[in-house]
């Protein structure tokens, strides 16, 4: 006999079951006791149980506890207002923002001036900039100094001299073009006289031929055109044959026939090596052209190599300055008062650098001594480097005697100067020594051999020590 057995729930005990405290399972931290039938709904508000950041894209887990204060100030994804535009972005984004982009932010001019503007007026700023370097408005004339603008009308005074002969030169080669001008005006001019003469000597032949032959003489009166068109003086002697041919004249025409065909051979050898001179004159100007292009090629390549060859990879510099004395002098009357060496870097994908040298002496140094300078220059790897560069620099100037007896000077550099800031431009401000070496230090053979031959050696090292490779 089978029995059919009906189950039910027991609401009574499941109540019951509900009813009972448990505790929350994030204890010991979490010390509440909850009725078991609301303990998702405490789970939902334990400031222990551990909940996702709410920002998109943001995975980061924390408990709820510490939810506000993440959105607030840690979540990388957080919106965040730039202090200068207001324009909202995800923090993450807001300082390559400050950095690069934001165009209200103060920016310090790149020509080491007191000004700093924001970043949108920069451009405006630097066309207006004093200290900005322009070229010297004689510079068509030959003046390739580079002056700054706040300088450019003491600069023009100073030179006024120099750029007066600087345009008295460019007028005499002016001069000296229009003579040759004129000179091949006058050849020109010659030239056709000639042909002019020989145009009326053949008229003057036409004319007599024409006598010659009476009523014929409207006929051949076409032939007065003999010097421009060959063709017309062959239509001619087809005519003065036919003439002796049919015998309307008894005189003799073959003096007349032969005068005509050496005035043809004249004319037409006068057309061959017009064509001819022409177009060696078109050759040569194409020749002009192309010999200047590949001069100017050749130009550009040996500099361009000289530069590759020159460059080092190994934190060490030595830089070759020759022509001393008429690169001070130039540096004294102000027509090139610094110099830049050959670039060079730490390592192959390391910092770029440069040295600057003042040889009459720049700031305190100005007049009586060498001054010498170390420059961060902006590189390929700029954003795969440490900033600010910090390393250890030796400057050196090169006794050239074997004694070894160098100028060195030695400094670290400081992460708070903006000498050594990631370049923004393409090189920082110098930084180093306007006393590095005064000119009776330098220019005496008693303290050392530093010049040779009119030429200096600068040597620039940089510590690698604890530089890691990019």
């Amino acid at each position: 006999m089978h029995l059919q057995l009906n189950i039910f729930k027991d609401n009574c005990c499941k109540r019951e079951v509900l009813n009972l405290l448990v505790y929350c399972k994030n204890s010991p931290a979490c010390d509440v006791k909850v009725m078991l039938g609301r303990y998702q709904e405490h789970l939902g508000q334990c400031l222990y149980e551990m909940t996702l950041c709410s920002n998109d894209g943001c995975h980061d887990q924390m408990i709820r506890k510490e939810l506000k204060g993440h959105l607030e100030s840690e979540c990388k994804l957080r919106q965040e207002a730039c202090i200068y535009c207001k324009q909202t972005m995800a923090s993450i984004n807001l300082t390559i923002h400050v950095g690069l982009y934001c165009q209200l932010y103060p920016v310090p001019c790149p020509n080491a001036c007191p000004v700093t503007c924001p970043r949108a007026e920069l451009d405006k700023h630097l066309c207006e900039c004093p200290e900005a370097e322009l070229q010297c408005t004689f510079s068509n004339y030959g003046c390739n100094v580079m002056v700054k603008r706040s300088k450019v009308k003491e600069h023009e005074d100073t030179f006024l001299r120099d750029h007066m002969l600087y345009v008295l030169n460019r007028n005499m080669k002016l001069e000296e073009q229009v003579l040759g001008l004129q000179q091949n005006l006058d050849l020109k001019e010659h030239q056709i006289q000639q042909l002019s003469d020989t145009v009326k000597w053949c008229e003057k032949e036409c004319h007599q031929f024409g006598q010659f032959t009476g009523s014929n003489g409207n006929s051949l009166s076409s032939t007065k055109t003999l010097a421009s068109y060959i063709d017309k003086s062959m239509w001619l002697e087809e005519q003065v044959i036919q003439l002796v041919s049919k015998e309307h004249s008894r005189l003799d025409l073959r003096p007349i026939l032969d005068t005509l065909e050496s005035t043809k051979q004249r004319l037409s050898t006068l057309e061959a090596y017009k064509d001819r001179i022409d177009n060696l004159d078109g050759q040569f100007k194409k020749h002009d052209v192309l010999l200047s292009n590949h001069k100017m090629q050749m130009t550009s390549n040996e500099e361009r190599f000289r530069l590759v060859e020159g460059t080092s990879y190994n934190g060490k510099l030595i830089w070759k300055i020759t022509d001393y004395e008429r690169k001070k002098r130039e540096a004294m009357e102000g027509r090139a008062v610094s110099i830049f060496s050959q670039h060079f870097y730490t390592s192959w994908c390391g910092y770029r650098l440069c040295a600057r040298a003042y040889l009459n002496g720049d700031g305190s140094g100005k007049g009586s001594f060498l001054s010498l300078y170390f420059v961060v220059m902006k590189g390929e790897f700029d954003s795969i480097l440490l900033w600010p560069f910090k390393q250890k620099v030796t400057l050196m100037l090169l006794d050239q005697s074997g004694k070894k007896n160098h100028i060195t000077d030695v400094f670290r550099a400081d992460p708070n100067s903006s000498s050594f800031k990631r370049p923004d431009s393409e090189m920082n401000i110098a930084s180093g020594c306007p006393r590095f070496a005064s000119h009776a230090q330098l220019e005496n053979p008693k303290n050392g051999c530093y010049i040779k031959d009119d030429t200096l050696f600068i040597k620039i090292v940089v510590d690698l020590t604890d530089l890691e490779e990019a």
